[in-house]
Order: C-alpha cells, then sequence, then structure tokens
C-alpha cells in the first residue's frame, strides 16, 4: 500500500483468505476496527522509521470473519513510489503469542465491561463487547480514547491521586467510581485492575462492575427506613408502642422530648415508672391492660398534667392495639396531642366573640352571595348606630342597610367588597330614622380554604363628631376666631385665585387694606370687650359694601382687607366712598356711642404688581401714606411711596446696628448767657456717621428710632456717654458746665427712666445739678397728670428739667405752672421770624415775660445773626445757643472753645 493508505496490490492468497477486493479498496478496511490504532499510530510510523515492524494484527475477510495473522511491514523508498510491503501469516496457537490480540480473545466473551489501558498514555488498548454494550462507544471509538475521557470532569483530580498511588505490579481495588457514557448518563462502577504487559507496552487490565441499580437499591431501602422514620418524628404528636408488659418499644423525637431523653432510642425498655409521669403510672397501666384485654381502641380521650414548670397542658389520647402477623396483639401503639394552644384558641375566641359584643365600633360578618353581602352577625354597636333590630339586620344587604350613596361611593364600596386586600372608606349613611351620620368604613376580606374570598369583616366608625370637629378646626384655622371673617391663610388663597382669575380673563383688581385711626384709644379708655364689639359691627358693615364675589379679611388687629376681584366693571369709588361713610357712622358700644374713621390704602392689579403678595405690600404702603398724610383717607399706591418705605426700611435696618457698629456719636453745643457772654453749659446732640450712607441727618433716622423703639437702646446710650463726657471735662480741669439730654416719648413713659438717670450718674460721677434733662411740651401734654408725676420723680434726683420747642405744642397755661422745671426753651421757628414779622415777636415777648413771671430761665434756640442776639437781650431773655455762637462741636473742639472763652474772659477782666 502507498503512503496514503490506498491498496496497490494483493495476491492471490489474500483474495482467497479473504474474499474478493473490490478495485478501490482501502487498505484500512482489511483490518479489523480494534487493529486500525495499533496500525497507523504504531505499525506504519515505526516502518517507517526502521525499516520495518513485526507484530499480531487481525485481518477482516468480505463475509465479516476475522483472521488473527502475524504480520510483518516493510518500509520501500527507493521504489518508483514509495510504499509499504505487508506480509501476512497466519497465527493457528492463540496461547504462543503475548499479544492483544490474545488479550482480546481471551476477555471478548466475559460479561462484565473489561478493557486494557497503557500506563503511559491512559488510551484504551483493547476492549471487550460488554464495554462496548455499557458504554454506547463503538470499538473504534473506544481505542480513541483515554480512561480520563470517561469521567466526569470532577473525578479527575481524584483519577490523577489514585493513579499515582496504584502499584506498579499486582492486583487493585479502586472502589467505586462514576463513570459517563457515551450519551452522557452517568453510571456508578465498582473497580478492579491487574498490572499487564502487552505487546511489551506496561498497562492495566480493568474489571468494571456496574453497581448502579444496587446503589439505588440500597439509597432506596435506607431512604425509605430515614423516611418512615422521619415521618414519625416529624410528626407533632408525640407517638409510642409499648409491649405486652408495659415496656417502650419505641418512640418519635416528640416523646423523647417531651419524656426528658436525649434521643429516641432511651425510651426502649422504660416504664412509665421511669419517665416524668411516673405519678400517674399505675393508670396508665391499667388502662393500657383494658385496651389488650378488649381488644379495641380508646380515641379521643382529654386529660391535663401539670408539669415541672407549673404550667397547665392539655392533651388528647389515642391508644390501640397493634398485632403480629399472624393477628395476636403484641402491644400497645399510642399518640398524644398536646391540645393546650387549642384550648387556648377556644378561650381566646371566647374572649374575642366577647370583644365584639362589647366593642363600641360597630362589627359586622358578611357573606359573599349572588344578591350581595349578606349580613351574618352585627354587633350590638351596630345595632345601635343604625337604630335596627337584630332580626331586621341578620340576612340583609349591606350596601342597603348603610342607604343610598353617589355614584363613586358606590362604586367604591363595591370595589372594596370585590379586592382581596382590606380597604377603608369614608361614607355618608342613613340612621333608621333618617339622620345623616359620617363612619368610616373598613372593609377585611377573608379568604375560603380555595383562595376564593367568602366573607368580609366591616367596622364601621361614627366619625361624625370628629368631622362635625374638623369642619370647625378648620374654620378656625381660616377665619378670624372674634369676627367671624376669612383669616391671613384663607385671604392668601383667596388672592391667588383671584390673581388667576384675573390673569385668565384680562380684568383689573383691587386689594384694599384699612387700618381704623387711633382705635387704641378705644382700648385703653373702655377695655378690650368694648374694642371687640367695634370690630365686630365694622366687620358687619364692611360687609354689606361689597359683594358676593368679594373677600372681607381681618388680619388682626384692627387690620382689614377687601379683595374686590372685576373691579373694571364695577364703580368701585364709590364702593370705596361707601366703605368709609360705614367705618364713620357712630357705633354704639356699651351705652356709648363711637366714632372711629379709617385710613385706607389701594393697590390694583396689574398696575402696581402681578403677584397675590406684592399686591398686598404695596396696598401696606399706601395705607402707610394715608396714615401719615393725616389719616381718614384712601391713598392709592404709587411707586414713589416704594422709595419712602424703602428708605425707611433701609434706615431701620441700619439703625439696629449702629450703636453696636460704633457709628453713633455725640456733638455738643454750647449755651452762652446773653447778657454777661460766658458759656453756661452745652446741649449733647446724637450725629450718625455711616460707612456707605455718610453722615445721616437727625430728621432721618430719629423718627424711625420713636417708631421701632429703637429710641430707648440709643436714648440710654445718649445719657450715659453724655453724663461721662461732662464729668471728664470737669476732671480735665474745664470749668463745671451742666449738659442738657433730649429725652424720647418713649423714655419718658418708661417707669424705669428715674433709675436709669440715677445709675448714669453714679456711674459717671457726675453731680445731679451737672445733668439737665430736655421735655418736649407735646409729651408732657399726652398725660398731664402721669407727667407731673415723672417730672417730680426726676426733680428729687436734683437734676435740671427744660421745656424744649416751647410754643409749637398745644401747652395749657393751666397745666404748665404744675411743672416743676427749670427752664423754657423758646423754638427756633419762633427766633427765625421774630424780626420780619410782628405776631412772633409778640409771642417771643410772651413766653419770655410767662417764664420769668413762672419763675422759669428762657433759652432761646437756633440764634443766627447779631440782630437776633441783640433783640433777645432787649427783651431780657437769659440764654441763648445757635450758630451765631457756636455750631454743634467735637468733644475735643468743644473742650478747646470752652478753654479760649476762658481766656477771653480772663483778659477782658
Amino acid at each position: 500500500m502507498d503512503e496514503a493508505g490506498r491498496l496497490l496490490y494483493a495476491n492471490a492468497h489474500l483474495h482467497r483468505q479473504l474474499g474478493p477486493l473490490g478495485e478501490t479498496v482501502s487498505a484500512a478496511a482489511l483490518y479489523a476496527t480494534w487493529a486500525l490504532p495499533m496500525l497507523h499510530s504504531e505499525a506504519l510510523p515505526t516502518a517507517r522509521m526502521r525499516g520495518y515492524w513485526r507484530g499480531e494484527l487481525e485481518l477482516v475477510g468480505a463475509d465479516g470473519s476475522y483472521h488473527p495473522v502475524t504480520q510483518t511491514i516493510e518500509w520501500r523508498p527507493a521504489d518508483q513510489s514509495p510504499s509499504y510491503l505487508c506480509l501476512a501469516y497466519p497465527l493457528n496457537d492463540y496461547d504462543v503469542y503475548e499479544s492483544r490480540l490474545r488479550f482480546k480473545h481471551l476477555f471478548e466473551a466475559h460479561p462484565q465491561p473489561m478493557w486494557v489501558y497503557d500506563l503511559e498514555t491512559l488510551r484504551f488498548l483493547v476492549v471487550n463487547a460488554a464495554a462496548v454494550a455499557k458504554y454506547g462507544y463503538t470499538e473504534e471509538e473506544f481505542l480513541q480514547l483515554t480512561i480520563r475521557d470517561i469521567r466526569p470532569r470532577e473525578d479527575l483530580d481524584r483519577l490523577s491521586n489514585n493513579l499515582q498511588a496504584a502499584p506498579a505490579r499486582g492486583a487493585q481495588q479502586s472502589g467505586v467510581w462514576t463513570h459517563v457514557k457515551r450519551d452522557g448518563t452517568r453510571i456508578e462502577v465498582e473497580i478492579s485492575s491487574h498490572s499487564v504487559t502487552l505487546s511489551g507496552r506496561p498497562g492495566r487490565m480493568v474489571i468494571a462492575h456496574d453497581i448502579t441499580n444496587r446503589l439505588g437499591l440500597e439509597a432506596a431501602l435506607h431512604a425509605s427506613r430515614e423516611l418512615k422514620q422521619l415521618v414519625i418524628n416529624h410528626i407533632p404528636h408525640q407517638i409510642f408502642w409499648k409491649g405486652l408488659d408495659g415496656a417502650y418499644l419505641g418512640c418519635n423525637t416528640v416523646f423523647a422530648r417531651f419524656a426528658g431523653l436525649a434521643n429516641n432510642g432511651d425510651v426502649v425498655g422504660k416504664r412509665d415508672q421511669d419517665l416524668p409521669w411516673a405519678h400517674s403510672a399505675e393508670s396508665i397501666r391499667a388502662d393500657d391492660r383494658a385496651i389488650i384485654a378488649s381488644g379495641e381502641a380508646r380515641l379521643n380521650e382529654e386529660g391535663h398534667m401539670t408539669l415541672a414548670d407549673g404550667s397547665a397542658h392539655w392533651y388528647v389520647i389515642n391508644k390501640m392495639p397493634f398485632h403480629d402477623q399472624y393477628g395476636n396483639t403484641v402491644g400497645i401503639v399510642g399518640t398524644i396531642e398536646d391540645i393546650t394552644e387549642r384550648k387556648q384558641a377556644e378561650l381566646t375566641l371566647q374572649l374575642r366573640g366577647r370583644a365584639l359584643e362589647a366593642s363600641v365600633n360597630a362589627i359586622v360578618i358578611t357573606a359573599h352571595a349572588p344578591e350581595g353581602e349578606l349580613i351574618e352577625y352585627a354587633n350590638p354597636a351596630f345595632l345601635r348606630l343604625l337604630g335596627h333590630a337584630p332580626e331586621a339586620v341578620r340576612g340583609s344587604d349591606l350596601q342597603t342597610l348603610l342607604g343610598p350613596q353617589d355614584r363613586d361611593k358606590q362604586e367604591a364600596l363595591r370595589a372594596a367588597m370585590r379586592t382581596r386586600q382590606e380597604v377603608t372608606l369614608m361614607l355618608r349613611i342613613r340612621h333608621r330614622d333618617g339622620a345623616q351620620l359620617w363612619t368610616q368604613l373598613h372593609v377585611a376580606p377573608v379568604p375560603a380554604p380555595g383562595g376564593e374570598i367568602s366573607h368580609h369583616v366591616c367596622v364601621l366608625t361614627d366619625m361624625t363628631a370628629i368631622i362635625d370637629y374638623q369642619a370647625q378646626l378648620e374654620h378656625q384655622a381660616n377665619h378670624d376666631a372674634l369676627t367671624g371673617l376669612p383669616n391671613r391663610a384663607l385671604l392668601n388663597d383667596r388672592m391667588a385665585q383671584a390673581v388667576t382669575f384675573s390673569q385668565r380673563f384680562q380684568h383689573s383688581m383691587w386689594l384694599v387694606v384699612i387700618d381704623l385711626d387711633n382705635f387704641k384709644l378705644v382700648n385703653d379708655h373702655l377695655g378690650h370687650q368694648a374694642g371687640d364689639q367695634l370690630l365686630c359691627a365694622i366687620a358687619t358693615r364692611l360687609q354689606a359694601c361689597v359683594g358676593e364675589g368679594d373677600t372681607v379679611s381681618r388680619l388682626g388687629g384692627d387690620e382689614f382687607v377687601l379683595l374686590l376681584p372685576v373691579a373694571d366693571l364695577r364703580p368701585l369709588p364709590t364702593v370705596m366712598q361707601q366703605v368709609q361713610d360705614a367705618i364713620a357712622a357712630p357705633v354704639e358700644v356699651y351705652g356709648q356711642t363711637l366714632t372711629v374713621t379709617g385710613s385706607i390704602g389701594v393697590s390694583v392689579y396689574p398696575d402696581d404688581g402681578d403677584e397675590a403678595r406684592q399686591l398686598l405690600k404695596h396696598a401696606d404702603i399706601a395705607l402707610y401714606r394715608a396714615k401719615e398724610a393725616g389719616r381718614n383717607q384712601v391713598q392709592f399706591y404709587e411707586a414713589a411711596m416704594n422709595e419712602r418705605i424703602t428708605e425707611r426700611a433701609l434706615i431701620e435696618a441700619e439703625l439696629r446696628h449702629a450703636l453696636a457698629r460704633d457709628q453713633l456719636s455725640l456733638v455738643y453745643q454750647p449755651k452762652v448767657d446773653l447778657h454777661s457772654g460766658a458759656i453756661t453749659g452745652m446741649e449733647a446732640l446724637l450725629r450718625w456717621r455711616h460707612p456707605t450712607l455718610g453722615m445721616v441727618s437727625p430728621a432721618r433716622f430719629i423718627g424711625v428710632a420713636e417708631e421701632t423703639g429703637l429710641i430707648v437702646g440709643i436714648g440710654s446710650w445718649v445719657l450715659r456717654t453724655a453724663c461721662a463726657q461732662a464729668r471728664a471735662w470737669q476732671d480735665a480741669g474745664l470749668p463745671p458746665l451742666r449738659v442738657a439730654v433730649n429725652l424720647s416719648a418713649r423714655q419718658f413713659q418708661d417707669q424705669r427712666l428715674s433709675d436709669e438717670v440715677q445709675a448714669a450718674l453714679e456711674d459717671s460721677g457726675l453731680a445731679p445739678p451737672y445733668l439737665e434733662l430736655e421735655l418736649t411740651e407735646s409729651l408732657m401734654m399726652h398725660n398731664v397728670q402721669a407727667a407731673v408725676g415723672a417730672i417730680e420723680s426726676l426733680k428729687r434726683l436734683g437734676i435740671a428739667l427744660s421745656i424744649d420747642d416751647f410754643g409749637t405744642g398745644y401747652s395749657s397755661l393751666a397745666y404748665l405752672k404744675q411743672f416743676p422745671v427749670d427752664y423754657l426753651k423758646i423754638d427756633q421757628s419762633f427766633v427765625r421770624d421774630m424780626l420780619t414779622e410782628p405776631k412772633v415777636a409778640a409771642i417771643v415777648r410772651s413766653v419770655i415775660a410767662l417764664g420769668h413771671s413762672l419763675g422759669f430761665r428762657i433759652i432761646a434756640e437756633g440764634v443766627e445773626t447779631a440782630e437776633q442776639q441783640a433783640y433777645l437781650r432787649e427783651q431780657r431773655c437769659d440764654e441763648m445757643q445757635g450758630y451765631y455762637f457756636s455750631r454743634p462741636l467735637a468733644p475735643d473742639a468743644f473742650a478747646a472753645k470752652v478753654t479760649a472763652a476762658r481766656v477771653c474772659a480772663g483778659a477782658g477782666r
């Protein structure tokens, strides 16, 4: 044959032995399947390398017959086409040769799978028919495999370890292995092997005994025993069996645990007197004898036992005889069921039933039926809630009893009865007498064993009182408690709606803020009850002035708001006049007729803003302007108002930190004796230097300080600083001078004023005669009696007092004599005009004369010219201050001024 394995020539003897051969037959077709791997992997390569090969093979005839031969294969490279010459000689005596063929014929018919594998390559060398049948591989496929190929992947490491530990010679029992058949199924085999040398190569002959079925039977038997014991052990009841002599033969785990035994086997041979219930052993034994004698079982007998821990347990005991295969009674088998939980459950059910009966909530249990949810049970609370008798309720449809509902509620109720989840609904139901009730219905489905809903537990809670109370709370949350008008919260909501409406339909809207003028006087003089009656009367009148779609709101105190939408379609100026007239109309309160007026600020959508908050802010600004302009008037918002408010807000915000940031200071303006020209004292004046606003005029911030109350802290600082400075000048050698400090209305009304003045004097060390407090005329005339008391308290400290800006207020000469003051100060407005206007000059002369007649010294403010000085001196005015002599000076400049004046006075002498 050539190198490619094609048959080139066959002699006549080969044709006779094997039968006729085709012209194109392959040489490989002449060999048995098992011999082909040896031919290709061993015989031909060896012949090519050495020139020849000799060995035993098996040829196959055309009729399938086998012909064992000894074959010599020679390599002939020198021929025209290199080829192999194959000479085959029949083998007649198989026992003569140590060959693979011999081995194959030895174990071919063995019923167990057998094979020989090469120890070096682990490749199968020969396999028998049983192996081919068992594993599903053909003989040719087997000879292409190694013994690793029939092992599962997870056993390969174990196989490697086993091969390394196997003896080089002799037999080996390798134990049980898992092999994989050609179709992937696994079998369990027991392996035994023996070392062999086959065709000169070391190998092992293996016998594989399939024990898959045996292992399955053993496992099934073990599983059956284990299953029986497992079932017995996992039955939650105690199970035991005894012999005729009363000795226990076995039990389950539950019984063993109850008996205090470590495992089931410990019960064998024990009797009842050996177990925790020994005190009942005799009665148990007698009961067993009766069962054995009668051959009848005793079932469902209840009993109870007190355990060692003191707990009482209830049991159901079943005992019956058991027999051998011949029907003879050989003992007793019994079960003990602990029914303590059942007894407790019965008690719990009894208690729950009582709870249902005693519940204040209405509870019904309905059964699902084609005609509806029919009531099977209703507790007394349900009967009381709806006013029905028990016989009228049982069997009735729940939805019918609850009364008609609107479409949404009706559908929600039907859905609640269909769903598998708990549902809570708020329903308005009808009492038998027709009364409407608010109830919260909670529906809980109860599934039947098959899973479908069979019943519903419905709990109805009477929510009528709560709903009514919530409505009251909601009304209170959105309405003023005194007048019943919408409050700020409800007003904000309605303003937002009104703005949205006005935007959508292109209408204007007015927002009107009303503040009652001098309402505080009513509370102060007549009391808060009278003030409340007045507010309620005004609220009623305001409601009468507006239309159905308008809103009248009270924000608090004496402040009301009118929300007037669709302003462009109504004569709202007329409405504003009606509002003013309604407020100003007299009101009878506790037998007294009261008359108040109102200041009104108006903002208009969309001119003054397109947001509710902005409109309310601008209306407040307009209201502020109305009050500022004299009250009892209507002011519409203008942009300039906002600038004034912004200015005021800025001043207020910065003024709050001015003292802490050391931005405030005092300057001092000298007071001069008009006749001697000597400096008699000085007035402390407040100045504010702001880092960005610069020098802020007192006219810009004193009024803000008064309104916000900041003047109290600032005034205290001025008082203490002025006292300390006056004392410091005295300590520096300057002549003692009296310092004048202005008091604000808020300071004057403070009952602690005298204590504060005394503390300032003591802390600074300034003697009381050198402090003068200036009080405005209007401040004292507000409450004359209180003012007299306060002034007398201050005078007792030994300080001087003066009435500032005299002639600008509403002084009563009758009261003036009651004030124990030292000075009257003529306001600079009179000084400025007295030389040009005779009437003003007459006033100045009158004030000087009046003051002198009452014993007061007179001081003229704002003297700026020599003519003014001369006139005042001529009219015998005592002192003056003003720019003619000196502007207000910083402390150091004032000290220099005093020193210079002192030097001049000395030189003059």
